[in-house]
């Protein structure tokens, strides 16, 4: 019984202890000579009084003391709760990030990690279009898509809403109160079905400076961000930026992955990716793979820095024939492959006369020098010569070589006799 006895707080208070204490000592110095004429006796008498409420202090401010250091520890372990929270929500953005995730899914989940960290916030990033001065992309995972579509094609402005002056200002806007700020008065009704209120915006610069994107918080009440949500808001933008950076590094790359250095056309890699997507999706297509005759004779004669000058005005020439639809490439030396979006023998055999024709015109190396080239063609069709790029490309080839055996300057198709006699020599 003496462990479920508690007493309340208020009856433990040192003041009411003291007071406690004070009255039962004054009432034991009053009523003790009745009892007792010995003054020591006396004192001894009011000592346990003494002692029990001076057990009761003691006992009062160990309590205090104990509630004190919970509560502190407590607040401690909840700071540490909340920091291992916001690393774990930065460690899924940034692994997102590098792991090449597509742009849109990693701005997913940026909205999404800011969003937990400020109430009543909904997140978007705008991107801009190539031109840089209208809005091309919109992610907004918490907004709703008409809002979002809404924004496609919208010309930023300094006073163009929040995200649109970001943007042309490339400084942050943070505006409490949209339903009243002259910048959001053309989009008051398409704001005001989404229930926010305020919109605090950051233009995402690239290493140039230059605004490519920003990023937005909605917000449901109209105010201005505490200091901690602008940390965070500071946070996401780097992490926007690095996002948007490593995309655009990523793209860089793999076109460069799929260019020759040399001419600018797609390698053999590029060609057979363009092979790739164009049999995946069930067209038909013509390929034509040509090598340049005596070439060696150009190296020779003009080093091979006028070989090289060559092999770029070819491949120029190449690029103007090919248009749009179709793909020039280079395989390596003087050897190019073109893939054209048709089947039909009259069209590539029209095309591979014109190939002809274009790379036998004299191609200047200087003021006073021309070079003069000529070339052997092979066309191979799909599906007719091949269901596969690798069988398409090594029957073109086939075809070229029983070209240059017939004579060069000249093109061939395969077919089963071509295969036999046209077989590339070791």
């Amino acid at each position: 019984m003496f462990r479920s006895f508690r007493l309340s707080s208020s009856f433990l208070s040192p003041r009411i202890l003291l007071t406690s204490g004070v009255v039962a000592s004054a009432g034991l110095l009053v009523a003790g000579p009745a009892f007792c004429r010995d003054v020591p006796c006396l004192w001894l008498a009011a000592l346990p009084a003494c002692a029990v409420l001076a057990l009761f202090l003691v006992r009062e401010r160990a309590r205090e003391a104990c509630r004190a250091r919970f509560a502190a520890l407590r607040a401690l372990s909840d700071r540490r709760r909340e920091r291992v929270h916001y690393l774990r929500g930065q460690t899924r953005v940034l692994r997102a990030i590098s792991r090449r995730r597509p742009l849109d899914e990693s701005m997913s989940i940026l909205c999404r990690f800011v969003e937990d960290r400020i109430p009543g916030a909904r997140c978007s990033v705008l991107m801009l279009d190539s031109d840089g001065r209208a809005v091309g992309k919109s992610v907004a995972p918490g907004l709703p898509d008409h809002y979002n579509q809404a924004l496609i094609g919208l010309e930023i402005g300094p006073a163009v809403g929040s995200c649109g002056a970001a943007m042309y200002l490339r400084q942050p806007v943070f505006i409490d109160d949209i339903r009243h700020h002259p910048n959001w008065a053309p989009f008051r009704d398409l704001v005001s079905a989404t229930g926010m209120r305020a919109c605090w915006s950051s233009p995402i610069l690239d290493d140039d400076g230059q605004a490519v994107g920003a990023f937005a918080v909605y917000n449901e009440q109209s105010r201005l961000p505490t200091r901690g949500e602008r940390l965070t808001i500071h946070v996401a933008v780097e992490m926007a930026r690095i996002a948007v950076n490593m995309a655009a590094a990523y793209r860089q790359l793999m076109h460069q992955s799929l260019r020759d250095e040399l001419t600018g056309l797609a390698n053999r890699r590029g060609m057979k990716d363009w092979l790739t997507r164009r049999l995946a999706a069930g067209g038909r297509v013509g390929v034509l793979l040509l090598d340049l005759d005596d070439f060696k004779p150009v190296n020779d004669t003009f080093g091979h820095d006028g070989g090289d000058r060559v092999l770029r005005v070819v491949a120029g020439r190449l690029r103007d024939l090919v248009g749009r639809d179709a793909i020039a490439s280079r395989l390596g030396g003087d050897e190019f492959t073109l893939g054209v979006p048709t089947a039909d023998p009259a069209a590539l055999e029209n095309m591979a006369r014109r190939i002809i024709e274009a790379i036998g015109r004299p191609i200047a190396i200087d003021r006073r020098h021309q070079a003069h080239v000529r070339c052997s063609l092979g066309i191979a069709r799909h599906p007719e010569d091949g269901e596969t790029v690798e069988a398409l490309m090594m029957h073109a080839d086939q075809a070229m070589y029983a070209a240059k055996k017939s004579g060069k300057n000249q093109y061939r198709r395969w077919d089963d006799s071509v295969g036999a006699m046209g077989e590339t020599p070791a």
